[in-house]
């Protein structure tokens, strides 16, 4: 089995990765461990205790773990004949310098993620940079990275739990809030804003890496109220072994209609502190959606792909039909004291004599009521 020797004053001592320490007369004399600082630390059968305070972890340029004192390496995980398993607890990493054997140690450090999308972790100091790509088809944070050495199909996966929040600045950029162990929560910020995958009609952050596409493909539910504010409800996600990662949340976007009429997807224009906007938009159908005696509304049906299956959802705009110039029909918003317009083709509308229903009728140019006999395709 692999080893690696240390000393302390006079002393050297091999430790085997599967945890057993032998002295340098090659009897067995206890087990090592790290401590909360990531130090290591050999407890002896006998009674006491051996700290290497002295010592650097820090991951390579092939994502490869090491052990070093000062700039001597004194073992590389990679390079034992085993394979290495790295997982997160609670922002801990935890390693297992076999995947086959339970022995493990943790790692305790502090993680950032830059805007080229690199994982970083420092620990006591050091900081080693873990190239790889955050992908996940759930909505979870996980951050896969391969041995990039000689057997480059060696994929570990850190997950990290916490919940998702909207950035102050901008609606459509996400941060990602994650618990820490015996420490206040820590957030990863996600460098671009999410769009829509219109598949799915659901929320995704979508980005390229060296020549990559990587995609984190969120799970949720929509809705949106007549004044068009989106609320996202993102489902809870779990690991494998039934741990919440990702905890239900409700994002909430507030926008404005970007269409000039009632043609193709619906689109929304969210504004951002700067003054800049951004827009996206959902794949569905423009409708009419009436109830006797009470009000002819235009509307929005769209269908979701979710975690439990397809879910139709549908949604009314605030406003009313009206009579633009040269007898042409339009919807008109007004909120916050501005007026938008959008015209309907006439081949989406069909007028005709006053209905009986008032809230089919609308006054024309020429003081007369017309009423809406078809709309969008709906007969009324």
């Amino acid at each position: 089995m692999a080893s690696f020797k240390l000393t302390k004053g006079t002393e050297t001592f091999d430790l085997d990765v599967f945890g057993p320490v032998k002295n340098q007369a090659g009897q067995l004399i206890g087990k090592w461990e790290t401590d909360k600082n990531s130090k290591i630390v050999v407890k002896k059968d006998a009674g006491g205790t051996v700290l290497f305070d002295d010592i650097v972890w820090k991951f390579n340029t092939n994502n490869q773990l090491c052990l070093n004192v000062g700039e001597r390496e004194v073992i590389n995980f990679h390079k034992t004949g085993n394979r290495p398993f790295y997982a997160t607890r609670d922002a801990v990493l935890i390693v297992r310098p076999d995947q086959n054997n339970i022995f493990n140690f943790s790692l305790s450090g502090e993680w950032d993620l830059s805007d080229k999308h690199d994982l970083s972790i420092t620990i006591n100091g050091v900081t080693s940079v873990i190239d790889g790509f955050i992908q996940d088809q759930r909505g979870r944070f996980m951050y896969h990275f391969f041995d990039k050495g000689a057997n480059t199909i060696e994929e570990s996966i850190l997950g990290f739990a916490g919940e998702w929040k909207q950035d102050e600045n901008d609606a459509l950029k996400l941060n990602f809030k994650y618990k820490r162990l015996n420490a206040a929560d820590d957030e990863f910020v996600l460098p671009k804003a999410v769009t829509v995958n219109r598949t799915l009609n659901q929320f995704m952050y979508e980005y390229d890496r060296k020549g990559q596409r990587f995609r984190l493909q969120f799970m949720g539910l929509l809705k949106v109220s007549e004044d068009f504010v989106l609320s996202y409800t993102l489902d809870q996600q779990k690991s494998q072994s039934g741990d919440v990662l990702s905890k239900q949340t409700t994002l909430t976007i507030k926008a404005e209609i970007d269409k000039k009429d009632f043609s193709g997807n619906i689109e929304f224009k969210v504004a951002k502190t700067d003054g800049t906007t951004s827009t996206i938009s959902f794949r569905g159908n423009f409708i009419a959606l009436h109830k006797k005696g009470i009000k002819l509304s235009v509307g929005f049906a769209f269908e979701q792909t979710t975690s439990q299956g397809r879910v139709q959802t549908s949604f009314a705009f605030n406003g009313k039909l009206e009579f633009a110039g040269g007898g042409k029909v339009q919807w008109t918003f007004v909120k916050n004291a501005t007026k938008t317009s959008l015209t309907i083709s006439a081949s989406d509308i069909v007028l005709g004599s006053a209905r009986t229903d008032m809230s089919l009728n609308i006054l024309h140019e020429n003081g007369q009521l017309v009423g809406v006999r078809i709309l969008f395709g709906i007969i009324l």
